[in-house]
Parts: structure tokens; sequence; C-alpha cells
């Protein structure tokens, strides 16, 4: 048991024959071991009405790294250009499919903006294949297709510009499916068998 657990002060005595500079120090002592202070992910701030504790922001660029997800965008200077930098992609599966060329390096201008695109390819029903492209070409915009899907598709995942990568998707792989984007109806009478309206769908 430390010392300050033992100091008693008794009840009506003077206060003065109660202190003593070694029951002062120890007191002081003690005040000082249980100061709070701030661990990794933890802030203290004191001011003239009390000690505050709480969770730190999320560090800067530079600090601690978060784990990386599927299809993040990793990026470094070029030790061989100054003017331009090199970007790889995190590996991850869209539909259960790895691009092609998963593990390819880019190469990208500093300053333009880059969208990093998943690209599919289908059969007009299902996803045969995928493959990435990083360039200034902002993705191609989908031709919604009469009871089917296009036969390529670019699906934005990230950006990049000036050194700093940004993702544009959730968490983890990349889950897309077709999904209807247009009915109408025909613009003649339907044969035997057909139905009476089109459907036209988008894969996102």
């Amino acid at each position: 048991m430390s010392d300050f657990a033992q100091i008693r002060f008794q009840p009506n005595r003077p206060l003065l024959r109660e202190l003593s500079a070694d029951r002062l120090n120890t007191i002081l002592q003690e005040i000082k071991r249980n100061k709070p202070k701030g661990e990794r992910g933890i802030t203290v701030r004191q001011d003239g009405t009390g000690t505050y504790i709480g969770l730190a922001a999320s560090l800067a660029r530079g600090g601690a790294p978060t784990a990386r997800q599927p299809w993040d965008l990793i990026s470094s200077a070029d030790p061989n250009n100054p003017s331009q930098y090199l970007v790889t992609v995190k590996p991850g599966t869209l539909n259960g499919f790895l691009p092609t060329n998963w593990d390819q390096e880019f190469q990208v201008p500093a300053t333009n903006l880059q969208y990093a695109k998943a690209v599919v390819s289908t059969d007009g029903r299902s996803i045969t294949s995928v493959a990435i492209a990083i360039n200034n070409n902002a993705p191609t915009l989908q031709s919604p297709v009469e009871f089917g899907v296009a036969s390529s598709v670019e699906y934005l995942f990230g950006l990049f510009l000036e050194g700093s990568v940004y993702r544009v998707i959730g968490n983890g792989h990349i889950v897309i499916s077709p999904k209807l984007w247009l009915t109408t109806e025909r613009a003649s009478a339907p044969a035997a068998g057909d139905l009476p309206f089109l459907q036209f769908f988008t894969l996102r």
C-alpha cells in the first residue's frame, strides 16, 4: 500500500497541525504519478476546469498506415522520371474475377487527373473477364441493352491526382449485376410468345 493511502486527517484539529512537509510531498508525488497521459489514439487536454480525455483524430497522411482494401490504388514517385508516378492496384476481384493484369504497374503523369477503371467484358449476359485501365479518359458511358448488358463496361473504382489516390467505391471486393434501366412498350404489337414490353439493363 502506498504512503498516500495511509494519510488520514483527524477531525477537529487545526489544519496547520495536520499538514507537514512530508505529507504535502507525498500528496504531490501521488498526484503526479496519477496524471493522465495520452497513448496511441488517445488525447489528453487540460485547462483550468479539468482534464479532457478523448479519441485522437485519424492520422494525417504520413502517419501510421491503415489496412489496405482490395482495389486500393498505391502510388509512388518514379525514381527514373520526376514528372511521373508509378501506380499499382491492391489485388481484388469483381464478381469473383481477378483482373487479367492485376499485377501491372502503370506509369502516370504527376499532374493530370487519372481514372482507375475495371474494364468488364461480357457475352451480353454474363461477365467473361476483367482488366484494369488507368488513364486520363473518364469511364465510357454505358449503353443500356435490351434484355442484356453491353459487351464492354468501364467501372470506376479510383482516382489519382498529383501523387494522391482516392477510392470511390465501398470497402472490399466489387460486386455488380444487371439492373433494370428502363421499361417501355413495344412500338408494334408483339408476336405470339413475345412480351408486350421491352426492358433495358445496365451492369452496375
